[in-house]
């Protein structure tokens, strides 16, 4: 059935176009792209476990000695680092957000753009279509159909005014 759909539309025509050629054959996310992302990622992977174990080895060396610092005064120095780094972590993960944000407004303009378009370009043609559906079919009615009813209409009474007249004769 789809043979004789796609015979009937001409070749070279909008909707023969809009539904044969692809939207796009570009990948939805580079190489570069891809290999910025594993970077980043092993870097903040790196940065956290340096963190946890930096982390681990001021908690284990943090027991009061004579002469030595409080262990409250070092905690509170430790908060204070602690605090700061997550802080850039933060806001690194935030430009990460905004990169991403970035990426998917691109992904959008040449991915959704183009398929809106050629969406645009078939519903112009089904609405040309209709619109020639409905031409032909009221012209087909007023120069076909309307006349064949009037002559049929005329021929139906001619033969029930010869069956009158031939009842009205005797046998």
């Amino acid at each position: 059935m789809t043979e004789s759909i796609s015979n009937d539309i001409p070749s070279g025509s909008v909707a023969d176009v809009a539904t044969t050629t692809p939207i796009s054959t570009k990948p939805l996310v580079s190489k570069r792209t891809r290999r910025v992302t594993l970077i980043i990622g092993v870097i903040a992977l790196v940065v956290v476990i340096a963190a946890v174990v930096g982390l681990g080895y001021l908690a284990y060396t943090s027991y009061d000695r004579p002469g030595d610092v409080p262990a409250t005064v070092r905690l509170r120095d430790i908060s204070i680092v602690v605090m700061a780094v997550e802080t850039l972590v933060l806001m690194i993960l935030v430009l990460i957000v905004i990169v991403l944000l970035l990426t998917v407004i691109v992904l959008v303009y040449d991915r959704v753009i183009p398929i809106l378009e050629q969406m645009n370009k078939t519903i112009n043609t089904v609405v040309e279509t209709a619109h020639t559906v409905r031409g032909t079919t009221s012209f087909v009615s007023e120069k076909v159909v309307s006349p064949f009813i009037q002559v049929s209409s005329y021929a139906a009474g001619v033969v029930r005014i010869a069956k009158e007249i031939a009842g009205l004769w005797p046998h």
